[in-house]
């Protein structure tokens, strides 16, 4: 039996994008602790969460006015394929074009930061 759409789903696109080693095993790690730390009946967090938070945590620095260092993707490293929000890839384009990078710098820069504030960068993703 085939699941239905749900709003969700039914607007989500794909980002490609390079990444360093470490940072999907660092996302999955914190997906887990933040799995454990929930209490009975709280939807329970997947990776595409938490990279749609470290991209809205990113545009929502730029709204602020601050000034941002983009960090430049690892061209030689396989891509990743990351599920988001149709509307946060849209602006994720928006702010791309804008500063006239890629929008695998926007990804590598907001998942870089979100790690870093949270102390999980690992030492393969340091610039």
């Amino acid at each position: 039996m085939v699941r239905p759409l749900t709003e969700r789903t039914a607007n989500m696109a794909k980002l490609a994008v390079p990444l360093p080693s470490g940072v999907v095993d660092a996302i999955q790690q914190l997906v887990e602790e933040r799995n454990e730390q929930q209490g009975p009946g709280q939807q329970r967090l997947y990776a595409r969460d938490l990279h749609e938070e470290a991209l809205r945590e990113l545009l929502s620095r730029v709204e602020t006015g601050e000034s941002l260092l983009f960090l430049a993707p690892l061209s030689a490293k396989a891509r990743k394929s990351l599920w988001i929000n149709g509307d946060l890839k849209a602006a994720v384009d928006d702010l791309a074009g804008r500063h006239g990078v890629t929008r695998a710098a926007v990804v590598m820069t907001a998942l870089h930061g979100y790690l870093s504030r949270r102390g999980k960068l690992p030492a393969s993703a340091a610039p």
